[in-house]
């Protein structure tokens, strides 16, 4: 499996997607979460330990992102069909939020970072808020991105965040 395994900080995330090109047609967004506890997420350890899992799966891709305390780690390029939410992978970025969200919502820095790539991501690829989309709409075995992520409460905080951009 070739991954990327790039980290970018907020600031070379929005410069990144800004300056590349893309060939895919993309009209969605899937939010996951990786389930376990942000307290253990290592950094690229992690990422290198997720690879290791989905090419025991056997899968030739993954997840496009893992959105991280300290930012975004670019796992497939964009550009490849990414294997992370069944029928729902065709078209689509998979994002994984770090972290287990079944009882609260992501906290501060994994919110704030996924906002970002959210945002922008809907920017670049002219998509709408409708357009993100839950792993668990694709597998009814899975709570992704957790239980306490409503869509209600994604739209409703990316909404208040692109009217504040909108102010200044």
């Amino acid at each position: 499996m070739e991954t990327l395994n790039q980290f970018l900080n907020r600031k070379d995330f929005v410069k990144y997607l800004k300056n590349k090109d893309f060939d895919r047609n993309i009209d969605k967004i899937i939010l996951h979460h990786t389930s376990d506890e942000v307290r253990d997420w290592k950094g690229n350890q992690s990422i290198l330990g997720y690879k290791k899992m989905y090419e025991d799966k056997g899968w030739i891709s993954g997840p496009h992102l893992f959105i991280a305390p300290e930012g975004i780690y670019l796992f497939t390029d964009i550009n490849i069909q990414g294997i992370h939410a069944n029928d729902g992978n065709k078209g689509s970025i998979g994002i994984e939020m770090v972290g287990n969200y079944d009882d609260s919502f992501p906290n501060n820095h994994i919110w704030k970072n996924t906002e970002l790539v959210l945002i922008n991501l809907l920017i670049k690829f002219n998509l709408k808020i409708k357009d993100i989309h839950f792993h668990r709409e694709y597998n009814n075995q899975k709570s992704c991105p957790g239980r306490a992520v409503t869509k209600r409460e994604i739209r409703e905080r990316l909404i208040k965040s692109i009217l504040n951009l909108k102010t200044f």
